[in-house]
């Protein structure tokens, strides 16, 4: 027979709609309404208080009818509930670089393991005051390991006995949430299979497994329903689907008058809502309109080309300094970090404007370009290296004779080789020998080094960020020994390539920097070699346009045979939803073997759903655009 439920909530939630699909007889009751109701009549409980920031506290005379209820034998789940039984909470904080773990087997929930982990995303949690609370083992409790997909079980885990999330109190019939969990769905708990098991296990104890249990469609899904269509069809949806997003997410600003915003930071909370990352950066812009200069190639647009002329127009009018001072054509990182300056971030500001130059003869900012490479040649060392940025406030006349006098000593293709692929390229439009003599000089010391160059993420990331730039290092000179350097490097990519497609992580003695403590500094997704995860944001990326430009210098279809295979993983991760904000976006972790967005929380700015207008959305759908017109933009390349 089915139960008679009772629910004491505010506002709908994901977990409300959960019951209002199954055969129970529901009772939905708000707080400051209990008295009305005669709860003798329900068999059972759940009292959801995360539907508000802050938790439900309920009035001392409701307080007492429902723990008469609780004594009596009766079971009630309490999600996010300011108190109930004995136990009360300290204030709401967030969850941003916590995970919850499994602890406890003797309550199995299904193809769950002790350790296995998931991501609550950026939830809200109230810590239980340790003398209130039972200390048995929870059946959940939160960490702050840098790890993906489960840890390695360790008794140090419960440590906190406040950092309990899911557990049997007193009496043994309350089960308790001190976690938001109501809007599961919303949030996009990960991974979705391990929360939709949790949802099952709590809910078929409060009902004794008498009623299915069904699941809520996803928020979102990776990939078009038919995979098996034609791939150029496919192709042309995810390229609409993509340039779709820079305005439904509100991205686009004033038809690019106004430059691009970042994009979204990983942050996920209050009922499905995604933090907007404002700053307008110069790199985002540029990439921006390559998107839509790509985009006004392939389709004749030309409104796409006028919003691309904006965003270059935008660059070059507020972004460069233009005094003739010491500092003239240095192009500025953002709209806050006004006097900063990376080399390789103006590398992709500049080159889809002299990739403009090259594919419509269009001129009008080539001087610019060459303004904004001058002021970087002047501060680049005598190896052809940079150092990673440079600050306006330290570049007096003697900083700057010390940059351009001694060694940069940063082999690193993460800051540097874009820099010597924008220098490459403007010497092909421009034939200024100083760009060709540091950038063949500075990706000579970079693979001096190689496979051991300064990595910043991971060794996956180094190799992505090669292919473009060796490709017209060999475009510019010919030399065998830098084709050569051309196929090592995605041959050796290859040994990253997941079944599913993809590139993951991967980092040889685990020597690349950002590996700071959780929530301390950016972070690499790499936990250990092995995780099936692809970066999206440092990494694979890269790898759309690089293809491409490798098959344009060399003619060798063993560069276009990876762009489809690297074409087709990015159809297949591109996301659906009804949520404007993410449709027809890509997200900066995916789990390949899942196919979903999930892994480590650990990075302070760029978590798994971070995404970003320019090195992500603009950088992939450049590069598909490109592969579907290879043999109208193919000529240029010969000229």
């Amino acid at each position: 027979m089915a139960k008679n439920v009772a629910v004491i909530t505010k506002y709908e939630s994901d977990l409300l709609r959960v019951l209002q699909k199954t055969e129970v007889d529901l009772k939905v009751i708000k707080p400051g309404e209990i008295e009305k109701n005669d709860l003798n009549e329900c068999d059972c409980f759940i009292i959801i208080g995360g539907v508000e920031k802050n938790p439900l506290l309920l009035e001392p005379r409701e307080r007492i009818l429902i723990d008469e209820q609780l004594y009596q034998g009766k079971k009630i789940f309490s999600e996010y509930c300011g108190s109930i039984g004995t136990v009360y909470f300290e204030q709401p904080q967030r969850t941003r670089f916590e995970q919850l773990v499994y602890c406890d087997q003797t309550t199995e929930i299904s193809d769950w393991e002790k350790g296995d982990l998931l991501d609550d995303q950026y939830g809200l949690r109230i810590r239980p005051h340790d003398i209130s609370c039972v200390h048995d083992t929870p059946i959940l409790q939160y960490t702050k390991r840098h790890a993906h997909d489960s840890l390695e079980w360790s008794e140090d885990l419960l440590s906190d006995v406040s950092d309990r999330a899911l557990w049997f109190d007193h009496p043994k019939n309350l089960l308790i949430s001190s976690f938001q969990l109501c809007h599961f769905k919303k949030n996009r708990f990960s991974p979705k299979g391990r929360i939709h098991e949790l949802i099952h296990f709590i809910l078929n104890w409060l009902l004794d497994g008498s009623v299915e249990i069904p699941r809520l469609t996803d928020e979102y899904k990776l990939g078009p329903d038919n995979v098996n269509e034609d791939v150029e069809h496919l192709l042309g949806n995810a390229i609409t689907h993509a340039m779709s997003w820079f305005s439904d997410a509100e991205i686009l600003l004033n038809e690019g008058k106004d430059g691009v915003l970042e994009g979204l930071g990983t942050e996920i909370g209050d009922a499905g809502t995604q933090r907007v990352s404002t700053a307008i950066r110069t790199d985002c812009i540029g990439e921006a309109s390559q998107a839509y200069l790509f985009h006004y190639l392939l389709t004749g647009n030309k409104k796409s080309l006028e919003v691309s002329d904006n965003l270059t127009n935008f660059i070059f009018d507020n972004m460069q300094i233009k005094n003739n001072g010491p500092l003239h054509g240095m192009v500025r990182w953002t709209n806050e970090a006004w006097e900063v300056c990376y080399q390789d971030d103006v590398a992709r500001a500049i080159i889809p404007e002299l990739l403009k130059a090259l594919y419509t003869d269009e001129t009008k900012h080539l001087q610019s370009c060459v303004d904004a490479l001058k002021f970087l040649v002047k501060t680049t060392g005598t190896d052809g290296t940079r150092v990673p940025r440079t600050d306006n406030i330290n570049l007096n006349e003697r900083e700057l004779e010390r940059l351009k006098s001694q060694p940069g000593n940063y082999p690193s293709a993460h800051y540097n080789a874009y820099y010597h692929a924008a220098l490459l390229l403007a010497y092909k439009l421009t034939r200024i020998d100083e760009f060709k003599e540091v950038a063949v000089k500075g990706l000579e010391t970079i693979m001096g080094e190689y496979p051991e160059t300064l990595r910043e993420h991971s060794q996956t990331q180094e190799l992505c960020r090669l292919v473009l730039p060796l490709s017209w290092l060999y475009w510019v000179t010919s030399e065998q020994k830098h084709l050569e350097w051309l196929y090592m490097a995605c041959h050796d990519l290859e040994w990253f390539e997941h079944k599913n497609g993809g590139y993951i992580e991967w980092d040889d003695g685990y020597k690349a920097t950002m590996r700071n403590p959780v929530g301390e500094g950016e972070s690499s997704l790499l936990t250990k070699n092995g995780d099936p995860v692809v970066d999206m944001l440092y990494s694979n990326n890269w790898l759309p346009m690089g293809f491409l430009q490798a098959y344009f210098v060399t003619d060798d279809e063993y560069f276009m045979h990876l762009w489809d295979g690297i074409a087709k993983y990015m159809i297949q991760t591109q996301i659906f939803s009804d949520n404007k904000q993410i449709n027809g976006g890509w997200a900066r972790s995916i789990d390949v073997d899942r196919m979903e967005v999930y892994g480590s929380p650990a990075d302070v700015g760029w978590g798994p759903w971070a995404m970003e207008s320019g090195w992500m959305q603009a950088q992939i759908v450049s590069g598909l655009m490109g592969g579907m017109m290879y043999e109208q933009l193919k000529p240029y390349y010969r000229k």
